[in-house]
């Protein structure tokens, strides 16, 4: 399934007026359907140089036992650290500038609750440019994307389960994921090294139950601009490149934010009580993913601090298309860097 005209279809589930809708809706996933088609190959073409790469290293490498990566996900001894902190833009290559977070101040200025947004191009330790003043919070849903790739890279992932927690953001499909890597700090583990392979070198994923109700791993405190570095790394693990499709399959009633713009986009949300550092709590929404503005993909991560849910779905849509109009993709790789 590709993305879709959100409004469209929001019409024509509310007056039943398929045919209507059809024709508008045609030009527009013609469109969009050849974008996220191109995204999918610079994905594929990306994941092939890098296969050729690795079996090139092989006979220069030491073995695997010198090289292994430990449990927990860090890197080994002597390995370079992918950076931690954003490296400065050239002013012809920044993805947002000065003028731009001016812009984005106004518009937050304009919306209920606290903003925050993070983008940054593909591929592995990108530099991250961030705008707005919600910098943080709990990752709610967005948390089952790692849990759904170490599921995948631990062979125990149910094509069912995976599909249903990233599609339909299911919680009992992602806590029978969570199950099957172990649960607890076996199932943190597991999911805090896909964060790693993706480059977030900070973010650990939760491994208790810290409010009853609520999955263990959606309580992770997860930062806007190491989410953004995650998103933009997932094309270059085989796991993130099969979760990044199912993020462009998401069921019609999700298709808020960036799924509520006229670019391809690929993305998970997240929502719940807005438990955030230094936001206070209310209502936090928030979203991840790719989002192709001019043929250009761009790794986004953004979320608000909202009354209820509705208007935290208005918040975002508005932020999205704030980024799809603002963000300076005209010079950023079609492939990912990995």
């Amino acid at each position: 399934m590709r993305p879709t005209a959100w409004p469209c279809l929001l019409a024509c589930a509310l007056l039943g007026l398929s045919s209507g809708c059809g024709a508008e809706q045609s030009k527009r996933s013609g469109a969009r359907e050849a974008a996220d088609t191109e995204l999918a190959q610079a994905i594929d073409a990306s994941a092939a140089r890098h296969e050729r790469e690795r079996e090139k290293q092989r006979t220069t490498l030491p073995p695997a036992s010198a090289t292994r990566a430990p449990a927990d996900g860090s890197s080994p001894a002597g390995a370079p650290e992918a950076p931690s902190a954003p490296a400065p833009h050239s002013g012809s290559r920044e993805l947002l500038s000065a003028a731009d977070r001016a812009s984005f101040s106004r518009l937050a200025a304009q919306l209920p609750g606290d903003e925050g947004v993070a983008v940054s191009t593909l591929g592995r330790g990108r530099a991250v440019a961030r705008a707005g003043t919600l910098r943080t919070g709990v990752a709610w849903s967005t948390a089952k994307v790692p849990v759904a790739m170490a599921a995948i890279a631990a062979g125990v992932a149910r094509s069912q389960d995976l599909t249903q927690a990233i599609t339909a953001s299911d919680n009992a499909a992602a806590e029978r994921l969570w199950t099957a890597l172990g649960a607890g700090a076996n199932a943190a583990q597991a999911s805090t090294a896909q964060l790693r392979g993706a480059g977030d070198t900070q973010t650990q994923v939760q491994a208790q139950r810290l409010r009853s109700g609520f999955t263990a791993f959606g309580q992770t405190q997860w930062a806007l601009t190491d989410q953004a570095r995650f998103a933009g790394g997932m094309a270059c693990v085989a796991p993130g490149r099969q979760v990044l499709e199912l993020m462009g399959q998401v069921v019609a009633g999700q298709r808020w934010g960036l799924g509520s713009t006229a670019s391809p986009a690929r993305f998970k949300a997240g929502w719940g009580p807005g438990v955030t550092a230094g936001a206070g709590d209310g209502w936090l929404d928030r979203q991840m993913g790719i989002l192709t503005v001019g043929g250009k993909p761009v790794a986004v991560a953004m979320a608000t601090t909202a009354a209820n849910h509705e208007t935290g779905i208005q918040n975002l849509s508005a932020i999205a298309r704030w980024v799809a109009s603002h963000v300076n993709a005209g010079r950023a790789p079609r492939d990912p860097r990995c």
